[in-house]
């Protein structure tokens, strides 16, 4: 046998196995980003549920009459302004003794 078909057949075999191992990151990077991208979609859907949940609120319905029709309350609130601190009131400039 002939040192540079031992290599050849050594060098053959190394690149098979590194083809494999690279095809192998491929394929989980793909579905790596398929899952980004999914849960990004999820949770679009879920403030958009949030949101449309709350509407249905405002509306007159109430949680119970929602389960009613097989709606689960969502898991968050939807996003938006927060709601104002109860009973704090806003500092004013006459109440921090700015007057001239």
């Amino acid at each position: 046998m002939d040192i540079n078909d031992i290599a050849a057949k050594a060098a053959a075999k190394i690149d098979a196995a590194r083809d494999l191992k690279v095809n192998a990151v491929r394929k989980a990077a793909a579905s790596g980003v398929e899952v980004a991208e999914a849960a990004a979609l999820l949770a679009a859907a879920e403030q958009k549920y949030a949101k449309d949940f709350a509407a249905a609120l405002r509306a007159d319905w109430t949680e119970t009459d929602l389960r009613g029709f097989g709606l689960d309350a969502p898991s968050k609130r939807p996003g938006g302004r927060p709601r104002g601190k109860k009973g704090i009131p806003a500092a004013t400039s006459a109440s921090t003794g700015s007057e001239n």
